[in-house]
């Protein structure tokens, strides 16, 4: 099966970021060990359905039910490199002076678009410099953290100062 491994390869080179799949179909005759490929000799791509699409926003940003938890916890950050894919965790995630981890108040998706906002707004109960960075969780300490992003420019924040994060997602 080299061949559907190399096609796979090849496919995730052209853009990481996009969401891609496709179907390959095989026989294994009866009175034969070895699988066939049917048909074309390259992997068909396969369609991501509306539904599918609104199930996955679901899954991933909006559910709040235990086990289908999405990523709709947001926390912040005063460390500013820029994020990478592998990690997994915030660096200096702030964790006092109302800018805790929260469960975001606003997890919205609407069926047939491709696009799911989760924003939250942090009241600051101190003062804070240099807030630098967001990131979404599926947990409300640890968890998997799915996305981050640096701010445009370092935040300060006065007591009472409020922050809007707001998180736009499209899916491939």
């Amino acid at each position: 099966m080299n061949f559907y491994k190399q096609n796979i390869q090849d496919c995730i080179k052209k853009d990481p970021s996009e969401i891609v799949g496709w179907l390959t179909v095989a026989v294994k005759r009866a009175n034969s060990d070895i699988w066939e490929q049917v048909g074309k000799q390259t992997p068909v791509h396969n369609t991501f359905t509306n539904a599918g699409r609104d199930l996955a926003h679901a899954q991933m940003y909006t559910n709040t039910s235990a086990g289908t938890r999405g990523c709709g916890y947001i926390a912040v950050s005063a460390e500013g490199t820029t994020p990478v894919a592998g990690d997994t965790t915030l660096a200096s995630e702030i964790s006092t002076n109302g800018l805790q981890r929260a469960d975001a108040t606003t997890k919205t998706h609407s069926n047939g678009t491709n696009t799911s906002v989760v924003e939250h707004t942090f009241t600051a109960s101190g003062a804070h410099s240099g807030v630098h960075k967001a990131a979404m969780f599926n947990a409300s300490s640890s968890g998997t953290m799915a996305h981050a992003a640096n701010f445009s420019s370092d935040v300060t924040l006065a007591t009472n100062d409020q922050l809007k994060v707001t998180f736009t997602l499209t899916l491939g």
